[in-house]
């Protein structure tokens, strides 16, 4: 089955059925979300998911059955509401964040900008580049030191390594550049007085 590109419509109304569903067994959950779906949902980000990766925290069985029932109604696939994710996770009593749903059945809640920047910095892949940018414009941090003490806080056994650090100081260094200005000789056509 294809998977399909999901925007933050899909998502919320997807995690309102399963919350319907799960309030109509009277069953309870919390779940922890990361990566895209956290960056659309809590960070602004515009852009759209596969996927929810997540910790389910609470009502394990109850979501991950209501999750199911969503997939079929909706024909996408099993792994929309997915766990790959949590061994790259903070440790359970760090997960912490923005609540990004909320329902008597099911509460769902968004890493921290925080664990989004250490996450990301850990796996220094080209494709969370955009993320990454954006979380240090939105925590407005200029200096690699920040990145790490937020790694450090985070994932307090395993400190970046020396790829990690040169893509994040890059990074920086990118957002952070003067903007190019025209040099007095330039062909413009403009004097410069």
């Amino acid at each position: 089955m294809p998977t399909p590109e999901l925007n933050r419509g899909d998502l919320l109304d997807a995690l309102g059925e399963v919350a319907a569903i799960m309030d109509g067994r009277g069953q309870r959950g919390r779940v922890y979300v990361v990566g895209g779906a956290a960056m659309m949902l809590a960070h602004s980000a515009d852009r759209a998911t596969q996927d929810i990766d997540a910790a389910i925290e609470e009502g394990y069985a109850a979501v991950t059955d209501a999750a199911r029932v969503v997939a079929e109604r909706r024909g996408w696939p099993r792994s929309w509401l997915n766990e790959g994710a949590t061994v790259y996770m903070p440790r359970p009593d760090q997960r912490h964040g923005t609540t990004i749903y909320e329902h008597p059945a099911l509460t769902v809640v968004a890493a921290t900008s925080e664990h989004m920047l250490a996450m990301k910095a850990k796996a220094a892949r080209p494709t969370d580049r955009q993320d990454v940018e954006a979380l240090l414009l939105e925590r407005n941090y200029t200096h690699l030191a920040q990145v790490e003490a937020v790694v450090a806080a985070t994932f307090p056994d395993e400190p970046l390594g020396v790829r990690q650090r040169q893509w994040i100081s890059a990074i920086i260094d990118d957002l952070h550049r003067d903007p190019p200005r025209p040099s007095r000789g330039d062909d413009t056509g403009l004097s410069i007085i």
